[in-house]
């Protein structure tokens, strides 16, 4: 291997490795005291969610909607996180079907790119909302056949706001 290699596959490696405790670290400052007054001009809004609700992701395709729609606080024990999909202003898909508090539904992921995903799966499909810092966002559905569907987005850049990371690490969703 080039010798020139090694000092950047270390520096990848370091960033990626889990810590040698196996223990989550909680996040800096900056992303643990972010508020939603702080922030709330970074969030579009959805016609799929309602006004007192964050929508942290949205896509909008031709006649399609689809919205990651949250309570404005949420912990392992309280609020909300639900991906809602309509066709012509109606609802064919949410997820999931009640209100509750995210941990086990969903999983958060923030990459050292600057890329941010949430992930779910449903029925046998994973669904994945992309959200690439440097370009478009997407979703991308993978069916039980192993069949993979993508949606181009376009760019809504909400998963790396440091209130939706706050929110993702206060719910327990944040796969660091």
């Amino acid at each position: 291997m080039n010798k020139t290699i090694w000092p950047l596959l270390f520096t990848v490696v370091a960033l990626v490795a889990p810590s040698a405790s196996g223990q989550h670290t909680a996040p800096v400052d900056y992303i643990r005291e972010a508020t939603w007054q702080a922030y709330s001009r970074y969030y579009p809004s959805s016609p799929l969610c309602s006004d007192d609700e964050i929508t942290l992701w949205s896509c909008s395709v031709g006649k399609r909607q689809y919205a990651l729609c949250s309570s404005r606080v949420v912990t392992h024990a309280q609020g909300y996180m639900q991906y809602r999909a309509s066709k012509t202003g109606n609802a064919v898909f949410t997820y999931p079907a009640i209100k509750r508090p995210p941990s086990g539904a969903f999983t958060y992921s923030s990459y050292a790119n600057g890329n941010a995903s949430v992930e779910f799966a449903n029925n046998g499909y994973r669904y994945s909302l992309v959200d690439p810092l440097r370009s478009e966002s997407s979703i991308i559905v993978e069916a039980p056949s192993g069949k993979t569907t993508g949606i181009a987005c376009g760019g809504n850049q909400t998963l790396q706001v440091n209130y939706t990371m706050r929110l993702m690490f206060d719910a327990g969703i944040w796969d660091r």
